[in-house]
């Protein structure tokens, strides 16, 4: 250590000596530390040492200290009293007094050294030291003087080796520097420490989780991840592309088909329909090259990650119930195209005994997005099993579905979903998109027409707010029909998880020029609702 740090040090403790200086009764070495002084001129100083702990008068207070020091260093350097564990154990109790926390550990350790069972009471005075120099500690890293932090902190951890909180707070500080294998090892000395004692869960938690987050930073500033998320936004992109030509090859479809046209529409149709099929077959080989690319993308992301997958393993070895941090690895083993490890994740989800499902709607759709639409039908699922109101849910699920051309998972999903949403032309065009997969054109060209024109009001829910104490939900009606609305009632309903009603509300709808929009909100007096659905009122 510099002569600098050392000034910087003692500056930093001077805190420490005054929480430690006020007047008290001196103690004796207490059982089993059956130390002596052994000598005559460490008896002269324990006196001094008691003097000055027991009065009231400052001057006299620092005279006997020092005093008592001059003594020991004399008794150790000049009358051969470097192996009497006595002069040790008093000159760390003179330490103790002037709040000298590297002195007294340092003295305190030749004591134990030399007299094994005092080590209790070498511990129980090295602790008075600990909260002041774990506070210089903190000052120290609040002011950028890493290292001068690290010294104090890992000088705390000595004072009190069974408190955890400066192993904790050592972990924090390297695992911000980029220090993983110091951090690691802290966040296991400071959980050792910890063991089960609820009084350390918070602070067992924090250091687990500092210790993803900053392998986590880490991992996506690394080259191989921004190649991925690269990959990934091009495929996307290809993919809204793709949906949108196959759509409009759809409509032109059901628009045309089976129509009497003259020569020179029907040649318009075909070379349309030939130009929507020609470039959704050159997406299709693109969107094939592209699944190569993120194969080989991820594979060298998955190497950037290896810490931060180890790091929420360590997290869930301690709590392997906590289903926040299960999902939030669920997403990084999709990011990384990880199978078996999503796997593991929804399997570990489907026993939880609770879980926030818009957390789970959440990353269902951050998995679909990453192109696994398997295993976000698995998690969605869970989901639906636990609530089948869920209208963000359902259309998550639905588009997975959709994604893995399963027709009897499409319909059966839409089905629901009309029944919480059916004014809702997303959820027409996806019940004809079943339909297309399952080869009845007829019933294509119905949930079109519905999609287009045929609800003549089209419901779009934009949010819905489950509040403490109401819930609430914002949207929009648009008229879709060519000609002016009808004034119409909305009636809105707010569900518990098992469809209850617990509260409704109404929607007054105007008359409406066509395609003209009415925005809306309603809200019910119930707390935090599971879920809502509406009816045209009048409707069967």
């Amino acid at each position: 250590m510099t002569a600098r740090a050392a000034v910087a040090l003692t500056m930093l403790l001077a805190a420490a000596s005054a929480s430690v200086s006020a007047q008290r009764t001196f103690e004796q070495p207490q059982d089993p530390c059956d130390v002596s002084t052994g000598h005559f001129l460490v008896n002269g100083a324990m006196m001094h040492l008691k003097v000055a702990a027991e009065t009231e008068n400052a001057q006299t207070r620092e005279d006997r200290l020092g005093e008592a020091h001059d003594v020991l260093v004399r008794a150790i350097e000049e009358n051969n009293q470097a192996d009497n564990p006595g002069a040790w154990y008093y000159l760390g109790r003179y330490y103790v007094e002037r709040g000298d926390p590297f002195g007294a550990d340092s003295a305190f350790g030749k004591v134990v050294a030399l007299l094994p069972q005092c080590e209790e009471e070498a511990t129980h005075y090295l602790a008075e030291l600990q909260p002041g120099v774990r506070t210089a500690a903190l000052e120290a890293w609040q002011a950028g003087a890493i290292d001068s932090a690290a010294t104090l902190f890992r000088l705390a951890s000595s004072l009190s080796p069974q408190d955890p909180e400066a192993p904790f707070y050592l972990a924090r500080m390297y695992a911000d520097n980029g220090e993983f294998d110091s951090a690691a090892t802290y966040v296991d000395i400071g959980l050792e420490r910890a063991g089960d004692d609820p009084a350390h869960d918070q602070r067992k938690r924090q250091a687990l989780g500092d210790l993803i987050r900053a392998h986590e930073a880490a991992a996506f500033e690394s080259p191989a991840i921004e190649t991925l998320l690269q990959t990934r936004l091009r495929r996307d992109s290809l993919d809204r592309a793709l949906a949108g030509d196959e759509q409009r090859l759809a409509d032109l479809i059901a628009e045309w088909s089976g129509k009497n046209l003259r020569p020179e529409t029907q040649a318009a149709v075909q070379r349309d329909s030939a130009m929507l099929a020609q470039r959704i077959a050159a997406g299709r080989q693109l969107e094939t090259e592209l699944a190569s690319t993120i194969a080989r993308d991820s594979t060298a992301a998955s190497d950037a990650f290896d810490g931060a997958i180890n790091a929420y393993a360590r997290y869930l070895e301690e709590y392997p119930d906590d289903s926040e941090i299960t999902l939030r690895l669920l997403r990084r083993y999709s990011l990384l195209g990880r199978a078996d490890g999503m796997d593991r994740m929804i399997d570990k989800l489907a026993t939880a005994d609770s879980l926030d499902l818009n957390e789970i709607t959440q990353a269902g759709s951050a998995v679909f997005g990453d192109g696994h639409a398997e295993h976000a039908i698995e998690l969605l699922d869970l989901a639906v099993a636990r609530n089948p109101y869920m209208q963000a849910t359902l259309s998550t699920l639905a588009r997975s579905y959709y994604r893995l051309e399963d027709a009897d998972g499409l319909r059966k999903t839409v089905a629901q979903l009309i029944e919480i949403d059916p004014l809702n032309p997303q959820t027409m065009r996806l019940m004809a998109a079943a339909w297309d997969l399952a080869g009845n054109p007829d019933s294509v060209t119905k949930y079109v027409a519905l999609a287009d024109t045929g609800l003549g009001l089209g419901v779009t829910v934009t949010q819905f707010i489950p509040s403490p104490v109401t819930s609430t939900v914002n949207g929009s009606i648009l008229n879709m029909s060519s000609g002016p609305s009808q004034p119409a009632v909305i009636d809105f309903e707010f569900l518990d998880a098992e469809g209850a009603v617990l509260g409704t509300a109404t929607v007054e709808v105007p008359t409406l020029e066509p395609k003209r929009r009415h925005a809306f909100t309603v809200e019910a007096d119930v707390p935090r609702a599971a879920a809502w659905r509406y009816r045209l009122a009048g409707a069967t």
